[in-house]
């Protein structure tokens, strides 16, 4: 990850380096729980255990980061593949509206730099804008609708 990416990433969030195009090793994975995920609930004050679903791609199947998220308390289920019907609260109440909303800035962005080029560097920003316009109900709104009420 370029410095200037890093720099401009905000302090709330956990962020990883990897030299490589795709996080495909299990050690990127055990860093990214160890060193991100687990300091986050932590400081969250999150209730353990807490359940966590993968997608069944092998790199979450491994005893490594079965070891890991056991002696953290974490329960790590993994769906199989295709599980669109799982998957679906998750669609309509989170990924949906998030590419809307990534639309939506991304033409924003457009507009206030007419002449530029979208790289890498301005990725950070407009995600971080979008993401605080993500709205906690209606993303338990979507759950709920889909069958599902969290907290209950």
């Amino acid at each position: 990850m370029p410095q200037q990416i890093a720099e401009g990433v905000p302090k709330r969030w956990g962020i990883g380096r990897n030299f490589r195009q795709w996080v495909n090793e299990i050690r990127d994975f055990l860093l990214i729980y160890a060193n991100i995920f687990y300091p986050f609930l932590l400081k969250s004050k999150v209730t353990f255990p807490v359940i966590l679903f993968v997608d069944g791609h092998k790199i979450h199947l491994t005893y490594q980061l079965s070891k890991l998220c056991t002696d953290l308390k974490i329960i790590l289920i993994a769906l199989y593949p295709n599980a669109t019907r799982i998957l679906q609260p998750a669609d309509v109440s989170c990924f949906r509206p998030l590419k809307a909303l990534w639309k939506r800035g991304v033409l924003k962005w457009r507009r206030s730099n007419p002449f530029c080029q979208l790289t890498k560097i301005d990725f950070v920003p407009i995600l971080n804008e979008i993401i605080s316009e993500l709205v906690p109900e209606s993303i338990s709104n979507g759950f709920r609708a889909c069958g599902l009420s969290p907290g209950t």
